[in-house]
């Protein structure tokens, strides 16, 4: 048995029981056992975490990942232009080895910045190759990941179908749910990533719809509530008892309340990823929606060719969007109780009420998205008898140096580089502020062959 002690962190357990304390968390093996102000564990190989904050590793709950080798290059780009040159242009062109290049680039770049657990939506895996080779690149990264097995979605060929007439491919679940994703409690888990009532028909959405439940998965779909093949959206996936705890929705600006009310009435959670929606959208990211129904959202970066991958900047982007929408939500109230009150014109109101409180972020960004994976009952919080996901934070660099509240300290100032370990499943991936058994010179050389070779097949118009 191998015991380890992190010692005298401030400890952001994010179990309401335990909540935030001074002290030591106790791992045997991949377990957490205790934590508790002192833990006496002679023999345990300590890590001294004096001053340091000690919480649950990141859950990124929405990213895809295979395109970690072809960064910053969309970020200016209008809408659209990441469907016409990413989708329908680049990203014909990978082969499975660019595929296990981008996603071993991306799933090493997530511990370096905190993340144990990502939620890797894999939707450039033409074939069997393709994806056998990101999965390859999750294993060897050592990261804790949802593989969500999507499709392509390439403009049909004169006499082919559409892709959205065309069920999601039974034959590759069943291979990967009997093969090597079987087992539900791996590090490596599989999920459905299927097209939804945005992208696919109502008879395509019932058959994928029943299939990732007949295999007991989680299955999750791009939703953005504009020009939709279903038109009604989820309610008649509700009506027909399709949609429950076991499905997960992205983005969804542009659905009403009411849709909305029925999603999280049926127990489906919402991945929202501001990020990338607060700029070319002209709506509200769901995160701050959801709040005001009482629901609990979860949150991803989405996409690295736009922004940065780590959860640090998600959690930032997400919490400014939540208190930017929920202000002006209160605002507009405020100021038409004014005006009911005085009969006059509409003053500028003053919002007195705190802002979305900063420990939100952290919720949204641990055990919400380790809800929304359906992973909250192994990850997600420093609860004796989970796994042994955690990260220890430092406070002695000049980011971080003189910050107080230990929550503030991490959501508005840490960066990776203040991020000194990172623990898998008790495996340390990230020590001294470096991720491990990485060859960085191999990695680079690979990144940038596979690079070369996409952009010449197609030139990328920045």
């Amino acid at each position: 048995m191998t015991r380890t002690l992190i010692k005298g962190g401030q400890i952001l357990s994010m179990d309401d029981t335990i909540g935030r304390l001074t002290g030591d968390v106790l791992i045997e093996d991949d377990r957490i056992v205790q934590v508790a102000p002192a833990i006496d564990a002679p023999a345990a190989h300590v890590i001294d975490a004096t001053g340091a904050v000690v919480m649950p590793g990141f859950v990124n709950a929405h990213m895809h990942t295979w395109q970690g080798a072809i960064r910053a290059i969309a970020a200016d780009w209008p809408s659209g232009g990441y469907f016409r040159q990413v989708h329908a242009g680049i990203s014909p062109h990978y082969t499975p080895d660019d595929t296990r290049i981008g996603t071993l680039v991306g799933a090493l770049a997530q511990i370096e910045a905190g993340t144990t657990t990502l939620f890797d939506w894999c939707h450039n895996n033409a074939t069997p190759a393709h994806t056998d080779a990101a999965i390859d690149a999750l294993e060897a990264a050592g990261l804790r990941a949802v593989f969500g097995h999507g499709t392509v979605k390439p403009k049909p060929k004169p006499g082919e179908p559409h892709f959205s007439t065309i069920p999601h491919p039974v034959g590759e679940i069943d291979r990967l749910r009997k093969g090597r994703l079987s087992q539900d409690d791996a590090l490596v888990t599989l999920a459905a990533c299927i097209l939804g009532p945005d992208y696919s028909g109502i008879e395509v959405c019932r058959h994928d719809f029943q299939m990732a439940r007949d295999y007991g998965l989680l299955s999750s779909a791009h939703i953005w509530g504009l020009n939709r093949l279903v038109p009604d959206g989820y309610l008649t996936i509700a009506r027909e008892g399709l949609l429950g705890p076991d499905h997960n929705i992205v983005h969804a600006n542009y659905i009403d309340d009411e849709e909305l009310k029925v999603i999280l009435d049926c127990g489906a959670t919402v991945t929202s990823t501001p990020p990338v929606e607060l700029g070319p959208h002209p709506v509200e990211p769901l995160v701050s929606r959801i709040l005001r129904m009482g629901g609990r959202p979860s949150i991803g970066p989405d996409v690295e060719v736009d922004v940065t991958g780590g959860m640090l900047d998600t959690m930032r982007a997400s919490l400014l969007g939540a208190r930017l929408y929920n202000t002006a939500h209160a605002d507009k109230q405020l100021a038409e109780e004014d005006v009911a009150a005085r009969e006059v014109a509409v003053p500028t109101a003053r919002v007195t009420e705190p802002p979305v409180p900063t420990i939100e972020a952290l919720k949204w960004a641990t055990i919400d998205n380790a809800r929304a994976l359906r992973l909250d009952d192994r990850i997600g919080s420093l609860t004796p008898g989970k796994q042994a996901d955690l990260i220890v934070i430092r406070r002695d660099s000049l980011a971080m140096m003189g910050t107080v509240d230990p929550a503030q300290s991490v959501v508005h100032f840490a960066q990776n580089a203040d991020i000194d370990t990172v623990m898998i499943a008790g495996q340390i991936r990230k020590s001294g502020g470096r991720v491990l058994d990485v060859d960085m010179g191999k990695l680079a050389r690979e990144q940038a062959a596979s690079a070369e070779r996409l952009f010449a097949a197609f030139p990328i118009e920045i």
